[in-house]
């Protein structure tokens, strides 16, 4: 199923180090929270055209032969889709697959958070963008938006670069920026002078 504005990719070596434009976007796509037009719907469909998540009402304005809906399902509280779904679309053989109601599901967000696994946890690797520990030895990520990353950053895309960038710049503060944070304590830590309490 392809559509005006959908990328396919020519060979699965391709796919690998591709991502397709309506997958660029996905850790910004905030699934399972409440539409803005239908306060009391949870967007859980995502528009690869449109590139924007829809509640149930909002995916009847989509449902046109130009757009191309995907839906999105809760596993353990985490948005995810359904394998079958992505596969056509981008080569999911690198994510971690888990199980849920009999179909195989790729979480859409990073689970970890860039720790590496602790010790004692067998032989069990962690994913290569956020070092979650995974459950199947063949697959090197958690979630799509990892593959995502590490696809982008491969890539040489600007976005991501930019991103560390922003990271880095964030880590190596100046110096001299430790002066001006304000303490929200009430009274100092010493007192220069200490109160006694008067012996009787």
């Amino acid at each position: 199923m392809t559509g005006k504005g959908m990328t396919m990719v020519s060979s699965r070596d391709d796919q690998k180090n591709k991502v397709p434009p309506w997958l660029r976007p996905i850790a910004d796509i905030e699934f399972y929270s409440p539409c803005e037009a239908h306060s009391s719907k949870e967007r859980n469909f995502y528009c690869r055209v449109c590139m924007v998540a829809l509640c149930k009402e909002c995916k009847k304005q989509h449902d046109l032969p130009e757009h191309e809906i995907i839906k999105s399902y809760k596993v353990a509280k985490k948005a995810s889709f359904r394998m079958e779904d992505l596969e056509p679309l981008w080569d999911t053989s690198d994510i971690c697959p888990y199980t849920q109601n009999g179909c195989l599901v790729a979480f859409i967000y990073k689970r970890g958070d860039g720790t590496a696994p602790s010790r004692g946890q067998g032989d069990l690797e962690g994913c290569e963008s956020c070092r979650y520990r995974l459950k199947s030895p063949d697959a090197k990520f958690c979630s799509v938006e990892c593959k995502v990353e590490a696809a982008m950053k491969m890539n040489g895309s600007g976005s991501v670069q930019n991103e560390a960038k922003r990271k880095v710049a964030t880590i190596s503060e100046p110096e001299g920026s430790a002066s001006n944070v304000q303490s929200f304590r009430k009274r100092p830590r010493k007192q220069k002078n200490p109160q006694r309490a008067p012996f009787f």
